[in-house]
């Protein structure tokens, strides 16, 4: 019945196009770092999911994704979580902020990660090359608190795709904020990750329902190169 009332998108990616990696910081995805270790730490094993999904699915699928984009000649933006003034005032989501403030008084010390910590920069996995964009954002959407809409508009940007962590929190806030403001949205199920499977499946369900056409990398790679060769 679902289906029949909220069809699945089917909508082609359109060029020039963009590929958004979110958050793929080692603060938020590697054990013993930043996050990963508190919520270790307050909850042992409670990481293991998000840890091995990441490293098992998320890096291939992004990797896979960024191939396709090189190959096509489109844009590549990371954008990266933290304190860009580094004692955590600047952050603009008021629920980080107090959920950060709960932790602090809690175990004496606060989560927020300076973006001049090396653990807040892009995992060496997925490393960016020259041209990249990269920008610091102090909000889980990825638009309000940075240049993002205009960087993309700058490049006539039609399409977006969306990757990157944590799937039911800032990857789900940008990629509707982005079917806001006018993209095509597209988000990789396999290039995203949350910290439990039902948040996951939860956030890209909501996503599939109003906002993006949710497929896998592969999928999504194919229709970036499918696009590439439409282009006279």
């Amino acid at each position: 019945m679902s289906a029949a009332v909220f069809p699945a998108f089917d909508f082609e990616l359109e060029l020039p196009a963009a590929l958004i990696v979110i958050d793929m910081q080692p603060v938020g995805v590697s054990p013993g770092v930043g996050l990963v270790r508190s919520m270790e730490s307050s909850s042992p094993g409670y990481t293991d999911y998000l840890v091995g999904r990441v490293r098992n699915e998320v890096v291939p699928a992004i990797t896979r994704l960024r191939q396709a984009f090189r190959g096509a000649g489109q844009d590549m933006v990371f954008m990266l979580f933290g304190s860009v003034v580094g004692d955590g005032s600047d952050i603009r989501t008021s629920t980080i902020r107090y959920r950060s403030e709960q932790r602090r008084k809690a175990t004496g010390s606060s989560v927020l990660t300076s973006r001049a910590d090396p653990s807040s920069d892009v995992i060496a996995e997925l490393s960016p090359e020259p041209g990249d964009i990269v920008l610091s954002k102090t909000s889980m959407d990825s638009f309000v608190s940075t240049q993002l809409h205009e960087h993309l508009q700058q490049r006539g940007i039609r399409s977006v795709v969306v990757t990157g962590v944590y799937t039911d929190a800032c990857v789900e806030s940008t990629a509707r904020n982005a079917a806001e403001l006018g993209y095509r949205v597209f988000v990789a199920s396999d290039g995203c990750c949350a910290w439990r499977p039902e948040f996951h499946e939860q956030s890209l369900a909501n996503l599939a329902r109003y906002f993006a056409r949710v497929e896998s990398a592969a999928t999504l790679a194919d229709l970036v190169e499918r696009a590439a060769g439409r282009q006279p």
